[in-house]
């Protein structure tokens, strides 16, 4: 499982610790067997039950939010840290918080007896900032990486992100808004 993980979601190399990469990989064994998934799932469930039909699965969502991400923390970091080195986004830090941003949707989510994705129980009980938090962090991942996914959502809102936290955030927010503007959704 741990091999498939790796092929599917190649940004996991951009994470230069090793120890670290493990981490992430841990826990996304550790949600896949909680919410009774296989690693081929990721490219079949949708991203949001929030837009109907979504065009877009979980895999394409996480790798796109990790990319923009790291995009902008390398335009950051080219402008900014250049200048005063305490402005330099970390790049282990950022890209695990964004390949675990939406860990917790793997076991907010279950199949129903139709095939459908729906709303786990657990699910119905806690959105997935929360339940991906307690993954990562029962995984190895730092405090700092289950900020990340603790505020990457509207549950973060009015609260203090950090840099990489900020980044994620609003690289799923592109990613999310983008994909409802072009379906005409408000």
């Amino acid at each position: 499982m741990e091999k498939k993980i790796r092929e599917l979601f190649p940004e996991i190399e951009w994470i230069k610790d090793p120890e670290l990469q493990a981490k992430v990989v841990a826990s996304y064994v550790d949600a896949l067997k909680t919410g009774g998934w296989e690693p081929e799932d990721m490219d079949k469930i949708p991203f949001t039950l929030l837009i109907p039909n979504c065009p877009f699965s979980y895999l394409e969502h996480v790798r796109g939010v990790t990319r923009v991400a790291k995009r902008a923390m390398d335009e950051f970091n080219a402008i900014y840290s250049a200048k005063d080195a305490k402005f330099t986004i970390d790049n282990d830090l950022l890209v695990a918080g964004a390949l675990l941003h939406d860990v917790g949707k793997l076991v907010e989510y279950e199949k129903n007896a139709a095939g459908e994705t729906v709303k786990s129980t657990m699910g119905k009980n806690l959105r997935h900032p929360f339940s991906g938090t307690v993954i990562a962090l029962r995984n190895g991942c730092s405090d700092a990486i289950g900020h990340i996914i603790a505020n990457h959502a509207h549950e973060g809102d009015g609260t203090l992100r950090s840099p990489e936290g900020v980044l994620v955030n609003k690289a799923d927010f592109i990613n999310f808004e983008s994909v409802k503007s072009f379906l005409g959704m408000k």
